[in-house]
């Protein structure tokens, strides 16, 4: 008896009346643990250690009963049993060779958990609470944003009374050849010809990264799209309209040495946006900016474990694509609100914003051999409050009024932990092998600094180029680009 329970190595052949071999590997409970026993894992590879110890001896057991009834199990199934039992036998076998992959240390058996486990190897992020799934729609709100700062300026030129925050009131009243350019506290001509329609389009980029952990992969992101949109001023107080946005992401999680290359997801988020802003006085003012939206995500991961010997130790190296395609949804509302104070030509506007937003990602399932995962679906709700400022500073050149602008802000998330991940394996029959994977939390505060410059081209048309960076996010690096024109009729 003894002799048969250490026989973690060997394989019954069961040849059928249809022609076909399937190799049926036999577990001990016993063996399966030295798995979870194998020093130098991390939390990812730890976690795939235990699902493995629970599902491989019930999935090997069951695959024995199909064939001892006559059947024929699925091949999917036999293959992911041999996976299983193979990395088993090589944590039982780590030093003592030739074991059953190939794999001659502990790192590479590690390794190979941490490719299996497709909640660290490919992390979804869309199904996640995190920063890096609000920044897709919080910049396309920002652009929004943006809009209406420059329309609240309008409305006030508009009115035909002067601009008490003195963001023209203090430019050089001289020409340099001594004529007179403006009149102290007097707006210039054009911008009483501003018409209460006006349009704009905004380009908008981001790209980063984020390490290695103990949980989850590194990967390097990036992501271009536009908003455009159109709003009308009702009276000197009130302007309202409706922007739509595209934003294409790509996230590539080449960048770890554990990992396989090829891996990677694609999305895309369309966006409708309704907004508005109100001005209580020529200083005081509130914007409030609603969102619903969806995308399609396309996965692909790749699973690389060698074998130095495969006829001699029974198991072929595995090399299998898994791709997958799950949609998204997201549904939201923003509102800001912020005190202009003038100095001089200099003006410097505390604000304060609330995000609420609800993420809602499809179930689906990896298409693959014998690797592929299966996802559940999942909801989660992201609040994210904004504390800081934005300063702009006007300049009479002989291109036109040109804006500098830079922005302050502390964001606040009050659900930081919902990272986690859920897979099973589809070919897992027993449905023991779902494993819960904490992803790493997100850091709860972090900072958005930026600067931009805008420049007024015609009395009706405008530019501006921005630039913002986002620190203290743990592990992640986030920059992000936007660039646009503003048309008033």
């Amino acid at each position: 008896m003894e002799t048969t329970v250490k026989l973690h190595l060997r394989r019954q052949i069961c040849t059928f009346a249809l022609g076909f071999s399937f190799a049926v590997s036999v577990t001990s409970p016993g063996e399966a643990d030295t798995l979870t026993q194998l020093p130098g894992q991390n939390l990812a590879q730890q976690k795939m250690a235990i699902s493995i110890t629970n599902f491989c001896t019930p999935l090997n057991n069951l695959n024995a009963m199909i064939v001892h009834s006559g059947g024929t199990p699925p091949p999917g199934q036999v293959d992911l049993a041999n996976i299983c039992t193979a990395l088993v036998n090589n944590a039982a076998t780590v030093n003592d060779p030739p074991p059953t992959f190939g794999l001659a240390t502990r790192a590479e058996v590690n390794a190979a958990l941490q490719q299996l486990n497709g909640g660290a190897e490919l992390l979804v992020p869309t199904s996640q609470a995190s920063v890096l799934q609000t920044t897709q729609t919080s910049r396309q709100t920002g652009v929004v944003e943006a809009r209406l700062s420059r329309q609240r300026e309008g409305t006030v030129l508009a009115s035909g009374e002067f601009p008490p925050t003195g963001q023209l009131a203090a430019l050089s009243p001289l020409e340099p050849g001594g004529q007179i350019l403006l009149a102290q506290n007097q707006a210039p001509d054009f911008a009483y010809a501003v018409g209460p329609l006006g349009v704009f389009a905004t380009g908008l980029g981001q790209f980063g990264s984020r390490n290695l952990t103990t949980s989850e992969n590194g990967y390097s992101f990036n992501n271009a799209g536009f908003v455009v949109g159109a709003d009308y001023r009702f009276d000197r107080q009130l302007v309202a309209g409706a922007a739509f946005g595209y934003t294409q992401s790509n996230t590539s999680f080449d960048t770890s040495r554990l990992s396989a290359s090829g891996q990677f997801i694609h999305d895309n988020l369309l966006e409708g946006n309704l907004y508005a802003t109100y001005s209580f006085t020529d200083a005081l003012y509130m914007n409030a900016i609603a969102f619903v939206g969806g995308g399609s995500n396309n996965s692909q991961r790749h699973v690389v474990i060698p074998s130095n010997d495969p006829v001699a130790n029974q198991q072929a190296p595995v090399d299998q694509i898994a791709t997958g395609s799950f949609g998204s949804q997201v549904q939201g509302v923003s509102v800001s609100g912020g005190y202009a104070l003038p100095f001089g030509p200099l003006v410097v506007t505390p604000i304060v914003r609330v995000l609420y937003q609800h993420t809602g990602v499809d179930g689906f399932s990896e298409n693959a051999f014998s690797v592929n995962l299966r996802y559940g679906s999942s909801r989660v709700n992201t609040v994210l409050s904004s504390l800081g400022g934005d300063a702009q500073y006007t300049m009479s050149t002989r291109l036109g009024l040109l804006y500098p602008m830079a922005r302050f802000h502390w964001a606040h998330q009050y659900s930081p932990g919902n990272t986690t991940v859920s897979p099973t394996f589809v070919n897992d029959a027993t449905q023991l092998s779902t494993l819960i994977l904490p992803g790493t939390p997100t850091s709860a505060n972090y900072f958005d600094l930026g600067v931009g410059l805008g420049l007024q081209l015609s009395p009706r048309s405008s530019a501006f180029i921005s630039y913002d960076s986002i620190l203290g996010i743990s592990h992640t690096t986030y920059n992000s680009f936007t660039a646009g024109v503003r048309f008033t009729f």
